[in-house]
């Protein structure tokens, strides 16, 4: 096995890209060359002003300028970075494969590893906030890390019996934590990551992303195009139309709420309506869709992916 094992895990039901999600072979790229058009971004994020963007290679890519320019920032490791995400405009963290953990104070210009952890063979796959002390990882065979001083420092834990991949972590707007992953694993925390429990099962594939809502309720999607949405913190769930036939592997709002998810095959959805349906939006060509990231503007986000990044828009009149 070897470092591409990881996100394997988040996409082998999707063997038609399960290519895209691996780790490059051959020597890394001179500094030089290295540019958001020949890396594969699998997740983004803001920090204040800034748009972070980590990927293969442990890559990292850095904007002040709303997407305009793009500058590579040091990360002192090669390992892919599956996850990103921000306290605030300073704090963050970023997860990957080796167990790879490495933390930032200054808003994503500079990095250091706070965590590693080659030998286990259990890539982390996303990471989530609380607060500003406390961090949740988690990833393959059910590896769960947390911190409670800001990701300075580590420890792992087995939160409910058995080994399925966690492929998402993400705190709800009342505070409850939700894991999402393969089978169709949910698992919820009322108390700030201190207890886990599953969830009845509501589809029998693997999710792969969380997405709590700035409305109220939050979003789950993976597999097949599956979308579901619960307004009971996943006591319950409805099947919201629209998902299509392609995985979906990442997801993120726009500043006026609006709802954009992308996925396989060229596969963009947004919502204007709190999620209660989703359209297509109009990308062209192909090419695999990871992340989705909030822009300053109504109505707007970047999507990344396999080389490429770019701007979507909801319109504003579309009916859903």
């Amino acid at each position: 096995m070897n470092k591409s094992i990881g996100l394997i895990f988040a996409v082998f039901v999707a063997l038609s890209v399960g290519y895209a999600f691996s780790a490059r072979k051959g020597p890394p790229l001179p500094a030089t060359e290295i540019s958001l058009n020949n890396a594969l971004l699998l997740d983004a994020q803001r920090a204040g002003a800034r748009l972070v963007a980590v990927g293969e290679r442990g890559y990292i890519f850095a904007s002040d300028d709303e997407g305009s320019s793009w500058q590579l920032v040091a990360s002192g490791v090669s390992a892919t970075l599956t996850g990103v995400a921000f306290a605030d405009e300073r704090l963050g963290i970023a997860v990957g494969h080796d167990a790879t953990i490495l933390r930032s104070e200054d808003g994503g210009r500079s990095w250091q590893q706070v965590f590693s952890a080659p030998d286990q063979l259990r890539p982390l796959l996303d990471v989530a906030f609380i607060d500003a002390a406390r961090v949740v990882a988690v990833g393959a065979y059910g590896a769960y890390l947390e911190s409670f001083d800001g990701g300075r420092t580590w420890a792992e834990r087995q939160i409910v019996d058995g080994d399925r991949h966690y492929n998402a972590v993400a705190r709800l707007a009342d505070g409850t934590l939700m894991i999402a992953g393969e089978a169709g694993t949910l698992l919820r925390s009322a108390d700030q990551g201190g207890n886990w429990e599953t969830l009845p099962p509501a589809y029998a594939g693997s999710y792969f992303g969380i997405l709590p809502l700035v409305r109220g309720g939050v979003l789950v999607y993976g597999m097949r195009g599956t979308l579901l949405r619960s307004d009971d913190r996943g006591d319950s769930w409805q099947t919201v139309p629209g998902g299509g036939a392609g995985s979906l592997f990442g997801g993120g709002q726009t500043v006026d709420g609006g709802i954009v998810l992308v996925g396989q095959n060229g596969l963009v959805l947004g919502s204007r309506d709190g999620a209660a349906s989703f359209v297509r939006l109009p990308v062209a060509g192909s090419r695999l869709w990871t992340a989705a990231a909030a822009l300053p503007v109504a109505g707007e986000a970047m999507i990344f992916g396999e080389g490429a990044f770019e701007r979507v828009k909801l319109a504003s009149g579309e009916k859903q």
